[in-house]
């Protein structure tokens, strides 16, 4: 040999150099990209299902209108709509049909004040209270909410999974 250390010597002089901290904190990061890459290659060989869609959108002409009007005034500034928009800032509108009929929402769309007994920020300072809305615009936008639908197992199912 020419007198040079060989790799695995190179990565044990470099690994006795780390401090403590170092040394936990490359082995956490390892740790970390070991579970992701077996969570990934159960989740591509179908061993589990956990990359399944648990929410639905149960699709209409009248759902798709009230998807249009809930596009164009923002609603997704605030709220995740079909996993799309704010995550956290107020609650995801995926679901919704599984968690209220119809006839709730609707009734929250003509007051939501009154609906959510005074504990909503849909009171026209913060977000809008549907004033602007027609009562069709109000029917159409309460169907495609009441079309988000969610399976057992979905974070936005009412009832945890059993």
């Amino acid at each position: 040999m020419n007198g040079q250390p060989g790799t695995l010597q190179r990565l044990r002089t470099a690994w006795d150099r780390l401090k403590q901290g170092e040394r936990v904190l490359f082995f956490m990061v390892g740790v970390m990209l070991l579970f992701g890459a077996v969570f990934w290659l159960l989740a591509i060989t179908h061993v589990t299902d956990v990359l399944r869609v648990r929410d639905i959108y149960e699709e209409s002409p009248l759902a798709n209108e009230g998807f249009k009007l809930v596009q164009d005034a923002g609603c997704r500034n605030c709220h995740s709509v079909l996993k799309i928009g704010e995550w956290g800032l107020a609650p995801s509108l995926d679901g919704e049909g599984t968690r209220h009929d119809y006839m709730w929402i609707r009734a929250y769309l003509e007051d939501p004040a009154r609906q959510m007994q005074g504990k909503t920020l849909h009171d026209g300072r913060y977000a809008s209270d549907f004033s602007e809305f027609s009562p069709p615009q109000k029917d159409r936008i309460a169907t495609f909410l009441f079309a988000q639908k969610s399976m057992p197992g979905s974070a936005n199912h009412p009832q945890p999974p059993q």
